[in-house]
């Protein structure tokens, strides 16, 4: 599998809300890396430390919650993926950077609009 088809797998995975698929194409140590003062917001290790941190705590303030990637580039081991992404008052794009080790995903960052986001959590509370 390419370092390509592999983070189109992790985007899946995760529309289809099947985290032990998601976690299965990450490293143990893998680090989670989600910017800004968000609830779910922070650096995570390990693919279940994301999952029970952050990606849980994602409908709780983003309902309907989509993330589609666009456009993938790769540049040695390290996959950017512009993304739109979508919730309820919330409709913006933005950059995933992944690294990939072995066949699988090492590190995580996303660089997303937090601005927004925070809007859209606030208005929806």
């Amino acid at each position: 599998m390419s370092n390509i088809q592999l983070i189109e797998k992790v985007y899946e995975t995760f529309a289809a809300g099947d985290m032990d698929g998601w976690a299965s194409l990450h490293t143990s140590d893998f680090e989670f890396k989600y910017l800004g003062n968000l609830p779910f917001s922070g650096t995570f290790v390990g693919p279940q430390n994301a999952i029970n941190e952050c990606f849980s705590n994602i409908p709780k303030y983003l309902e309907n919650f989509l993330v589609t990637p666009k456009r993938m580039f790769e540049c040695e081991d390290t996959v950017f993926v512009h993304i739109h992404m979508t919730a309820t008052n919330l409709d913006t794009e933005a950059m995933h950077m992944f690294v990939v080790n072995e066949g699988r995903v090492k590190k995580f960052q996303g660089f997303d609009n937090t601005g927004l986001m925070t809007e859209a959590f606030i208005n929806n509370n």
